[in-house]
């Protein structure tokens, strides 16, 4: 899938679109610049729901962003729609309640309209354990609670990145 007709398309997903989804998508973008994969890879956030649509980033996420040296700022947040479904390669959902609105959403989408992977982020964290595979919501939190999510977001997103270029390494299949 990388690096075929066009870059594979990345999605980060939670539900407002203004704490998990950004921050992991920040995380994200900069691991694949790092890797030298930035034409291989883009990748974006979208809320399952349209609470803060237009709006920025929770401070907090931004200030966790910054304090441990990724990029911040410049975030709208935005709803997932079927529409956004035909270019996105795969979906990470950071909780089982966002897995199944995206999932209902793919589903209901038009016949014929190309059908993204859905996963949760968390599958690609080394220490997650199977009853503790959602990537918690820290809006109701303080820093500690950004902190904590942000850790788990960076680890995802590392193991989720060598998995991609893994997979698409020359001799190897999805």
């Amino acid at each position: 899938m990388i690096g075929e007709n066009r870059p594979m398309r990345v999605a980060m997903v939670c539900l407002g679109n203004i704490c998990r989804s950004p921050m992991a998508a920040s995380v994200a973008r900069q691991l694949v610049a790092q890797a030298g994969a930035g034409g291989q890879i883009t990748v974006e956030s979208f809320g399952t729901a349209a609470y803060h649509e237009g709006g920025p980033a929770d401070q907090r996420a931004d200030a966790a962003l910054e304090r441990r040296g990724w990029p911040s700022g410049n975030h709208l947040a935005r709803q997932l729609r079927a529409e956004d479904l035909s270019s996105l390669d795969l979906i990470l959902c950071a909780d089982r309640d966002n897995l199944a609105n995206v999932r209902r959403l793919v589903r209901s989408a038009p016949a014929g309209t190309p059908r993204p992977r859905v996963e949760l982020l968390r599958q690609y964290d080394p220490h997650a354990a199977v009853d503790d595979d959602e990537v918690a919501d820290p809006y109701s939190g303080g820093a500690g609670e950004f902190e904590a999510t942000l850790a788990i977001i960076e680890r995802s997103c590392r193991s989720l990145l060598a998995s991609l270029v893994t997979d698409s390494a020359p001799g190897t299949e999805r």
